[in-house]
């Protein structure tokens, strides 16, 4: 073998051994969430796989490079050329400082191997300083990744270093996947494909069109909110200031009209002669955005008659148990997945597992709202004119979008402006990167159709959307079942519950035909997973059983309530708490009922009956939405006591209004902070987990504010003094 031979041979044992002990996180999952991993069993299965892997490279490894033709491996580049120096300074010990600084900055090994800690993260501050910036060439930060599979399972790896001014071509890197790929299927314990590899490098990121278009849309904003602030703060002067000119001029025109019987006073001067004059529409139009009202808004402890006050408690733990699931998801694409081995053995890690009902609870929260208001307009105007039916449909749409969009053009387009660390490039320039995603799909979200286009929510843009798309196509067709409701109750009653029958057995028949498991948790074909995650032939029950219980109240609410009035405590306490404990144990099972399936399929390998995952899908959405608005019934009827109480607390009013805009934030402050991550993560104890929890909560709620002062409650208010009289 020749002496190029040997240094190639050197350069391609490194990265081969670097590359077969690789991260298993899935580098894309930061960009779109998905409540629960499609292949979450995959990955028990893989530690078993993973340890023989190990010992039998340990083993083998001589033999594996003693059988390979390094002779293949093509003409010399200068990217080659650059890393074989490298390398043998480290194998000859002949250490120069910049291969001191090239292998200290490299990723390497860490601790719990066995464990699922593959993920090698290099020093990122080290990439373009001292010995690695030489001559005004300036090293790199690069993230390699690849796909092995061991068996029928897919690796997806992730290794970081700096790389030489010399390897910044794609063909380069190229040519060394090729080698890798060689080497590794030659192994024959492991196999990969070279196309499923990819190198991406710290660029310098431009502004595109998108880019000029969200700072132009959002310093929009912030220049209203300023001057609309700056207004109502010298408001009180400038109107001081004009009511001291009218008195004076109000003498005046006096004095005038004395000597001047029969003449009518000066323009100017009947100006200001007249009080309470009206405020132009460019006064109201910047007062919407005066932080002044805005914050008024919300803090407001103010509570109107008639107000559903458990709502708020219900939207807050609702919105803080979304943010759990995902954080956790999160974490779990940055730890390897294998702890997953340990958590999925507690009972309380199904609140993450099949935390899908949190969801469930704004779809069935939403349909009791819009039925409750708009039963009490119809029957207080009698029905709705065309005009005001087109006010209705408008409100809604403004209401969401501007602020979704606001949250579209951060994280579509000025996030990778600001993101830096090991995996940012993963993240800004990887396949399905928001910002590709959103510049290709943003109009679908605008239109609301973004769970049918794209078909896969891994391809959208702000992926967490798929909700709000779901949630606005129920209310565009909300008004025909509540109408029915009103003018027809029985035909109303008849058609929603229909709709529910509908839905349950189309969840049903495709259980069965794909052949799913009893919740997502099991569902192992992406495909099949969106055919039954995101779609509202799907998720329409929960919003359905909120409009009969919407419905419900309006109609025998009062009735109700004057009854409950005059029953004793204690036969208040005897006839709710039966009901509270039913409903209780219906949702316990809903959430943890799933738990020995899991077990069984997850760690034995133990697939659920297909009678017990056709009863699930289909049933499961119905018991938990039609138990929470049993509850809120009993809140509002007097029957709710402490839970009542604690649910419509005060304290809960500010966090409620912030709800909305903490779900469309809250996974992109995810996705920033995972980028610039310099470490790899680990969730025991639970203490670390907690503590990453609480602050990504806490910056969640802080973000949303912002969004809500400065876009949200401003369209809000734009809304109240453009529409409200046509509504």
């Amino acid at each position: 073998m020749t002496v190029i031979s040997q240094r190639q041979a050197a350069l391609v044992c490194l990265i081969f051994f670097h590359a077969c002990l690789l991260s298993t996180a899935n580098p894309w999952s930061q960009q779109h969430p998905v409540p629960v991993p499609a292949k979450l069993n995959q990955s028990l299965n893989l530690l078993a796989l993973q340890q023989e892997f190990l010992t039998n490279f340990t083993t083998n490894i001589g033999e594996i490079f003693s059988n390979f033709d390094f002779d293949g491996f093509g003409n010399e580049t200068k990217c080659t050329a650059k890393l074989t120096e490298l390398v043998e300074g480290i194998i000859s010990g002949s250490l120069s400082q910049e291969s001191i600084a090239f292998l200290d900055a490299l990723g390497k090994p860490g601790p719990g191997i066995t464990l699922g800690n593959f993920m090698w993260l290099g020093n990122y501050e080290m990439c373009g300083k001292g010995a690695l910036a030489t001559a005004g060439n300036k090293y790199q930060n690069c993230v390699l990744t690849g796909t092995l599979y061991l068996g029928y399972y897919p690796l997806n790896l992730t290794w970081t270093g700096c790389s030489p001014p010399e390897c910044r071509d794609k063909d380069d890197f190229q040519n060394i996947f090729k080698q890798i790929a060689a080497l590794i299927n030659k192994s024959g314990m492991i196999h990969t494909d070279p196309a499923s590899w990819n190198a991406q490098c710290d660029v310098e990121q431009e502004l595109d069109a998108g880019a000029y278009a969200a700072v132009t849309i959002i310093s929009l904003f912030g220049f209203l909110v300023v001057v609309g602030t700056v207004w109502n703060l010298l408001e009180p002067i400038i109107v001081s200031f004009m009511e001291r000119n009218r008195d004076d001029t109000t003498v005046l025109v006096d004095a005038e009209e004395e000597g001047t019987e029969g003449q009518d006073a000066p323009a100017n001067s009947r100006k200001y002669a007249t009080s309470n004059q009206p405020e132009s529409f460019i006064v109201r139009f910047l007062k919407c955005f005066s932080l002044q009202k805005t914050m008024n808004t919300l803090f407001s402890m103010e509570t109107k008659s008639g107000q559903i006050l458990c709502l708020n408690g219900i939207r807050v733990l609702s919105i803080n148990w979304v943010v759990l699931g995902h954080t956790y998801i999160f974490s779990l694409s940055y730890t390897g997945g294998f702890y997953l081995g340990e958590l999925i053995k507690r009972k309380n890690f199904m609140l993450v597992l099949n935390g899908t009902p949190s969801v469930d609870s704004f779809f069935a929260l939403s349909g009791f709202l819009v039925t409750y208001l708009l039963l009490k307009q119809l029957a207080k105007r009698g029905g709705l004119s065309p005009l005001q039916w087109m006010a209705f449909y408008l409100h809604r749409y403004l209401r969401l979008t501007m602020p979704y969009l606001v949250a579209m053009l951060v994280e579509g387009w000025l996030y990778k402006l600001v993101m830096t660390g090991p995996r940012a490039q993963l993240v800004s320039s990887g396949p399905q990167n928001a910002h590709d995603m959103c510049e290709k799909f943003w109009w679908t979200n605008v239109l609301y159709i973004n769970n049918f286009v794209p078909w896969k929510t891994a391809e959208a843009c702000l992926g967490q959307g798929w909700y709000l798309a779901n949630d606005m196509q129920f209310f565009f067709v909300a008004p025909i079942f509540i109408s029915l409701l009103f003018w027809r109750p029985m035909v109303g009653l008849a058609g929603t519950l229909g709709g529910m029958v509908c839905s349950a057995v189309t969840a049903a028949i495709i259980t069965a035909h794909y052949k799913l498991g009893p919740a997502t948790i099991s569902d192992s074909n992406q495909d099949d997973f969106w055919l039954m995650y995101n779609k509202p032939w799907i998720r329409i029950t929960p919003y359905l059983v909120g409009i009969l219980g919407g419905w419900f109240y309006w109609k025998w609410g009062d009735e109700i309530k004057k009854g409950v009035k005059t029953l004793p405590e204690w036969l208040k306490v005897m006839s709710a708490t039966p009901i509270w404990l039913v409903t209780a144990a219906i949702q316990y099972a809903v959430v943890f009922g799933l738990y020995d399936d899991v077990q069984d399929q997850m760690q034995h390998q133990k697939a659920a009956k297909e009678a017990d995952s056709v009863s699930y899908q289909s049933l499961a959405r119905i018991a938990w939405s039609l138990s929470l608005t049993i509850q809120i019934l009993l809140c509002q009827c007097g029957l709710g006591g402490f839970i009542n109480s604690l649910l419509s607390w005060n304290g809960w009013l500010v966090l409620s209004r912030l709800t909305y805009s903490v779900f469309l934030l809250h996974w992109g402050i995810l996705t920033l902070y995972g980028a610039q991550m310099r470490h790899v993560m680990f969730l025991n104890p639970d203490f670390e987990f907690a503590v990453l929890y609480l602050g990504l909560l806490a910056m969640s709620y802080l973000a949303a504010a912002v969004l809500y002062l400065t876009v949200e409650q401003p369209v809000a208010n734009l809304e109240g003094i453009t529409y409200r009289k046509s509504a």
